[in-house]
């Protein structure tokens, strides 16, 4: 089986429009102590100001690419559990949580709760 690159998926928080182009705010896929996402930052060229519109359509890009890497991960998951690699199949779950969170998250602020 070949091995696909896995990019995780951002839920963009903030940004802030600069003379160079835009700095966008987003949870990580880091954890810190406490088992918290941080906050981490980037640089966006853009040549047109920024807009809350724009951060919604980064989101449900983002969005897909969280649901495409959960459905992959549930796939493993499955394989693991048929093939009794248990521990891997306990990893792979542990992860999963942590996912599905995180989609709660998303939905969250999708639907403008947050």
């Amino acid at each position: 089986m070949k091995k696909k690159d896995i990019s995780h998926p951002k839920l963009y928080l903030d940004f802030k429009n600069t003379s160079d182009g835009v700095t966008l705010y987003y949870y990580s896929n880091k954890l810190n102590d406490l088992g918290r996402r941080l906050i981490e930052s980037q640089e966006y060229n853009e040549n047109d100001k920024f807009s809350n519109d724009d951060l919604i359509k980064l989101n449900h890009q983002e969005y897909k690419k969280l649901l495409v890497y959960i459905a992959r991960q549930e796939r493993i998951m499955g394989i693991y559990l048929k093939k009794d690699f248990n521990n891997q199949h306990e990893i792979v779950k542990e992860s999963l949580q942590l996912m599905y969170k995180f989609k709660d998250n998303f939905e969250s602020v999708i639907n403008g709760e947050s």
